[in-house]
């Protein structure tokens, strides 16, 4: 009687399907990771960026001098002694928010979808806000109402 040693041709058949089918079910869940951890990487980028854009925002307009104009995308401020920042504005071009520093328009966050201002001259309070997004990162949407310290 002879031994046959090796695989019939159905038995390698079959590893062969059950190896691609373990195969691709990997690579699915690692494309579907992978797509995750990019969306949640982009959101992080925007989320820091809005923060950013809204502290700094905040600050130069809570210590100024008080608002010369405004409108929805752009406010205007009479600077406090010391300070070179004339305001801040929206540039829909480049999707950034953007600070006049000495008449010069300069980056202050990037990713950024809107930016509206409101100002109640009464109470001498400004609204702002912002919002960001970067590839599927989705929308982020944040606010803050801010008081002149000086008028």
């Amino acid at each position: 009687m002879r031994s046959n040693k090796g695989f019939t041709i159905i038995e390698t058949m079959v590893a062969a399907v059950i190896f691609l089918i373990v195969l691709s079910s990997a690579l699915y869940v690692y494309a579907r990771l992978y797509t995750s951890y990019i969306k949640d990487k982009d959101r992080i980028e925007v989320q820091e960026n809005v923060r950013i854009a809204l502290k700094k925002i905040s600050f130069g307009i809570r210590q100024a001098a008080g608002v010369k104009s405004y409108s929805n995308s752009q406010i205007n401020l009479k600077p406090a002694e010391g300070s070179n920042i004339n305001g801040y504005r929206y540039d829909p071009a480049q999707k950034e928010a953007e600070v006049n520093v000495g008449g010069v328009y300069l980056p202050v966050a990037s990713h950024i979808q809107f930016l509206h201002f409101e100002y109640d001259p009464e109470n001498r309070v400004v609204t702002i806000a912002i919002k960001g997004e970067k590839g599927n990162s989705g929308i982020v949407e944040m606010s803050t109402k801010v008081r002149i310290r000086t008028d």
